[in-house]
């Protein structure tokens, strides 16, 4: 691994290539947003240069409804909005996904291997402090990681798995020791996932059920209030790597995507972390003061199911419903080519080489209706009266949820339960909201499930969400992001072999594990997401775009005009 040089010219190409084709297909015709002003907050603002001793306030648009603004403590998976940990909390280093490269946080830089690569000693930037005024100590970060070896229901990504952390110590007053049980060169980038949290707060409470209220972190930006409009947060003006240049970042609340874009087009608010709805893209890159930042990431949607739920837990089955979807018409129409085109092995073209891209359009994994009733059929499965195939006097029928409020995400939901029927697989639709879809994929509550799986930046923690040690039986809920209860004793082998491999073998391994997901189809893929971050130009400056442009590290560089 070289530091701060993990990209590659595909992931900048395929980037400006995709939004090529987002600015050529604008027109009149697209979808125009709805409007509404329900949970909307009064974002209105102003064009002129801020005055003098003016707070500089930034307003960026979000759907967050209550389910999402319950906890505020970064080690629990539900009751969040994930980007508020960004702005408020930091790591050891941050995952660059544009550049695809680790940048220093609380790090001072760049680790050190031991020779026999089992230790990863990280010297730590003293210069940070807690924003209640309490010194920052090399025992927070201690804690931090020790909480997840303790509470293993925190542990999503098992970084105490086997053959990985043994134990983090420290060496002197601002030096961690992480001590590994065998090799694991992906263990950089796992530390990229873990928020370090005040032990002086955090150490009162059971890290597990602490929904932290009242949030305490080291980041650019420290949490004032929140209310049914907006989440307020101050700039940390004595953040150690330099203060932010707007005084305050409102997240205004909206109730959905359609409403956050009208605001967008009228300049209420000046940006969003991805949340746009997509239909209305076109009309908003009409105005040149919109832009839209796309580059491919960490978030793949799918339709995901239910391994173990009757008929699911049949190869056939998967199969067909997996190549019953027209991922090409899905990021055309549904998500105006502001998306990647996904690889039916799971692993992100962002990975480069390590990514299998012949199985993209590997004509065995394309939409085919005819072939998807030959393959149900060849199984035994045949036509019942109501025109759905059954075996056993089962039909294939199923609830399908998807999120309430999301336009986009519906109207692609609506063509996937079209395309389903035609191949004679029954749905029916519940919508929910999307800390419950989380909630139905950890306890399995579900049968078809269309969401995003985000997994750490590294093709180690992206494929090993399909390793058995990263489920449970349905009812109980996944230690990791298994949610699928896929299980492969070749996969769970092949994947342990890759841990602890050189980068030749690693490759070699995650081809046969892209081979083997895409055959056993565990997870439907839809299309591959990083970054379709919209923003406007005319009130703000010097956004940086070698990073997401709504990041913490960008927005506290940006200018008010």
């Amino acid at each position: 691994m070289k530091w701060g040089t993990r990209k590659t010219s595909v992931i900048l190409f395929s980037a400006l290539v995709v939004l090529a084709s987002v600015l050529s297909g604008c027109s009149n015709s697209a979808s125009q947003a709805q409007t509404g002003t329900e949970g909307q907050a009064d974002t209105t603002s102003s064009t002129k240069p801020a005055n003098k001793g003016e707070s500089v306030v930034y307003h960026l648009g979000e759907t967050v409804n209550p389910e999402q603004v319950t906890n505020f403590n970064p080690f629990l998976a539900t009751g969040n909005w994930a980007p508020f940990f960004d702005y408020v909390f930091d790591p050891l280093y941050y995952f660059n996904p544009v550049k695809g490269e680790l940048v220093p946080r609380l790090a001072e830089g760049e680790g050190t291997w031991s020779a026999d690569n089992k230790t990863y000693t990280v010297k730590l930037n003293m210069k940070a402090k807690w924003q209640d005024g309490t010194a920052f100590s090399i025992d927070d970060v201690l804690y931090s990681f020790n909480t997840l070896k303790d509470y293993k229901v925190l542990d999503r990504y098992q970084l105490w798995g086997d053959g990985r952390l043994q134990e983090v110590t420290a060496q002197g007053s601002d030096t961690v020791v992480f001590k590994l049980s065998n090799t694991f060169p992906s263990l950089p980038f796992y530390l990229s996932t873990v928020y370090i949290v005040p032990k002086h707060q955090y150490e009162k409470e059971d890290p597990s059920q602490f929904l932290n209220k009242q949030p305490i972190g080291t980041g650019p930006f420290q949490f004032k209030s929140i209310n049914e409009s907006a989440i307020v947060l101050n700039k940390n003006a004595d953040y150690f790597l330099g203060s932010p240049n707007i005084d305050q970042l409102f997240v205004d609340r909206f109730n959905n995507s359609s409403t956050l874009t009208l605001a967008l087009e009228k300049g209420d608010v000046q940006g969003s972390t991805g949340t746009v709805a997509m239909p209305s893209v076109p009309k908003l890159l009409e105005n040149p003061v919109n832009k839209l930042q796309v580059y491919p990431g960490l978030n793949t949607f799918s339709v995901i199911m239910n391994n173990e739920k009757p008929g699911l837990n049949d190869t056939a089955v998967r199969r067909a419903i997996q190549i019953a979807i027209d991922r090409k018409s899905l990021i055309e129409k549904g998500e105006s080519n502001g998306v990647f085109p996904a690889n039916p092995g799971f692993l992100s073209s962002v990975f480069s080489d390590m990514a299998d891209s012949g199985l993209i359009n590997n004509p065995s994994y394309a939409y085919n209706v005819n072939e998807a009733t030959k393959l149900l059929e060849s199984a035994g499965y045949t036509k019942n009266g109501k025109g759905i195939y059954e075996k056993d006097g089962k039909p294939l029928s199923f609830t399908y949820h998807m999120a309430a409020n999301a336009p986009a995400q519906n109207k692609e939901g609506a063509m996937i339960t079209e395309w389903l029927k035609s191949i004679g697989v029954e749905t029916t639709v519940k919508l929910v909201t999307w800390p419950e879809l989380t909630k139905l994929l950890m306890s399995g509550d579900y049968e078809l499930l269309q969401n995003g799986i985000q997994t750490p930046p590294d093709p180690q923690a992206q494929l090993e969400i399909f390793h058995s040690k990263m489920t449970a039986p349905t009812g109980e809920n996944t230690p990791g992001l298994n949610y699928m209860r896929f299980r492969d004793s070749e996969v769970d082998q092949w994947l342990d072999e890759a841990s602890s491999a050189d980068a030749g073998k690693r490759k070699e391994l995650y081809g046969k594990i892209q081979s083997r997901i895409s055959e056993q189809a565990p997870v439907a893929v839809m299309y591959n997401v990083g970054g379709h971050i919209p923003y406007r130009v005319d009130q703000f400056t010097d956004y940086n775009e070698d990073l997401p442009v709504t990041s913490a590290l960008s927005l506290m560089q940006i200018k008010k005009k």
